[in-house]
């Protein structure tokens, strides 16, 4: 008897679970067969200012797949409208699926900017955290530390600075200045003295840079990206224990370049 009972228990519980999938297929199946009703843009621009707007999505996909309220739910290629809008330079994260009233929902994170290069022939391009190169537009300004000087954007980039070159001497200089372009400016945004301190970093022709700054007429001489952050706080204790007993104004350069000091020339 308890056998049987147990039996029958199984049974009942297999039964429950067959038609709780059928009532599920059949239910996707309902929602699928649907008419898109609208698309929904959730967009995250990363504690960034806009580099393009939801209006710019809807149109880019409009342009591409035409009206979506047109088609059925089981009509729309979401891993198309993803590798879509993944393609634009200042998208980093694209997901797309449909909601339960029907809609198309796209998740977009907006890339980070930390940088932006003026290169040796005038080009505008900015590089964000992950070292993604963006090109600029003049209708979305982003305000990040602008770098100048001995720049030049190798052939063949690929998608990131970090992406695989052919190797070759003149790319690999030319990607070294921008590895240390990016780094430094990456590791300023994130620091809250460096970050409203520093306007410009320019490259000299031997790749080391150069830190103009918002306080004072004083240069600051960085070198290159070894010991970036001894060299920041010996620049922020130096400013906090240094210039505000001499005054802003005493230096023309403070150089960093020398391992545990200061060297400042008047």
């Amino acid at each position: 008897m308890k056998l049987f009972l147990k039996i029958l228990l199984i049974v009942l519980w297999v039964s429950l679970a067959a038609g709780a999938i059928v009532l599920m297929s059949f239910a996707n199946q309902n929602h699928d067969s649907k008419n898109c009703t609208g698309v929904d843009v959730i967009l995250d621009y990363a504690g960034s200012e806009p580099m393009l707007t939801v209006s710019d999505i809807k149109q880019q996909l409009f342009s591409s797949f035409g009206k979506m309220e047109t088609h059925k739910l089981m009509e729309l290629d979401l891993e198309r409208i993803q590798s879509f809008i993944r393609k634009n330079p200042y998208v980093d994260i694209a997901n797309a699926h449909t909601s339960i009233e029907g809609k198309l929902v796209i998740d977009i994170r907006q890339c980070k900017p930390v940088v932006r290069i003026i290169t040796l022939d005038g080009q505008n391009f900015y590089l964000d955290e992950n070292g993604r190169l963006i090109p600029a537009n003049p209708d979305y300004p982003v305000r990040v530390v602008v770098a100048s000087g001995n720049i030049e954007i190798p052939q063949g980039i690929g998608k990131t600075i970090f992406d695989k070159l052919k190797k070759n001497t003149d790319a690999s200089e030319k990607m070294q200045v921008l590895f240390n372009i990016q780094a430094l400016a990456n590791r300023m945004k994130y620091d809250s003295v460096m970050n409203a301190l520093v306007e410009q970093i320019y490259v000299r022709p031997n790749g080391k840079m150069l830190l103009a700054t918002k306080a004072g007429s004083h240069l600051v001489e960085f070198g290159d990206t070894t010991d970036t952050k001894e060299k920041i706080d010996n620049l922020k204790a130096f400013y906090k224990y240094g210039l505000t007993k001499t005054g802003w104004k005493k230096y023309r350069l403070i150089n960093l370049t020398y391992k545990n000091q200061i060297v400042c020339t008047k």
